[in-house]
């Protein structure tokens, strides 16, 4: 797994509203695999925070910093109840393997009672639309409110309140990894800011999935 940020030093599209940037407390982009029982490979991409203030508003991508998410070496699992948005709790429970759809997201993993409620809207209403094996471009992306509760990445009723708020999930049947940058644009000590960061991320094979496992078992048992 990869992770890097270079802060941006200009940019211009006319949806979206950017500003010069600040000693930023965005700290990078992370991921996180996520199991199930369906065979499906899911990641987590998280923006990581520092300070309890902080805000995340928008992840985009523009002309001099495109945004462009890829599965390398196949295709993104898109369920055929889904969309680009969270999943419905009440879907789920009719059909589980709706939970792990390709999705994006600003703070919200699940929408509904079960879940949480959503203030999430896109530059441009015919996107994201994610293709076979991308999501990409220079003018569009998503965003929530100044204000609204799922841009704190310490509320711990949006995901993992701990500083990492989610930015999207990924799925896959049979890529080989996951790799993409875009524009990450929040507010710090109440000024916008802006930084461009990148992520790449290898599916785990099912050797490496066994052998991990292994491994938890043996370090468990040596602890006892």
């Amino acid at each position: 797994m990869k992770i890097r940020c270079s802060m941006l030093l200009g940019c211009c599209c006319a949806p979206l509203i950017l500003a010069a940037p600040t000693n930023a407390a965005f700290t990078g982009l992370s991921t996180e695999t996520r199991t199930n029982a369906f065979g499906i490979d899911v990641v987590s991409l998280y923006a990581d925070f520092d300070q309890v203030a902080d805000q995340l508003t928008a992840i985009a991508g523009t002309p001099l910093s495109p945004l462009s998410i890829s599965v390398i070496g196949g295709t993104f699992y898109q369920h055929a109840g889904g969309s680009d948005r969270a999943p419905l709790d009440a879907l789920v429970a009719l059909t589980p393997s709706l939970a792990y759809d390709t999705f994006v997201t600003i703070g919200v993993e699940l929408l509904g009672p079960t879940g949480q409620s959503e203030d999430l809207s896109f530059t441009l209403p015919t996107w994201p639309g994610f293709g076979p094996s991308s999501l990409t471009t220079i003018s569009s992306g998503w965003l929530a409110l100044p204000g609204s509760a799922q841009n704190n990445p310490f509320n711990p009723a949006f995901v993992a309140g701990d500083g990492r708020i989610l930015i999207a999930q990924l799925a896959t049947t049979d890529g080989s990894a996951f790799e993409g940058s875009m524009l990450v644009q929040s507010i710090t000590g109440g000024l916008p800011s802006m930084t461009y960061a990148s992520f790449s991320h290898v599916v785990p094979t099912p050797g490496t999935l066994v052998l991990l496992g292994l491994a938890g078992l043996a370090t468990r048992r040596r602890r006892r």
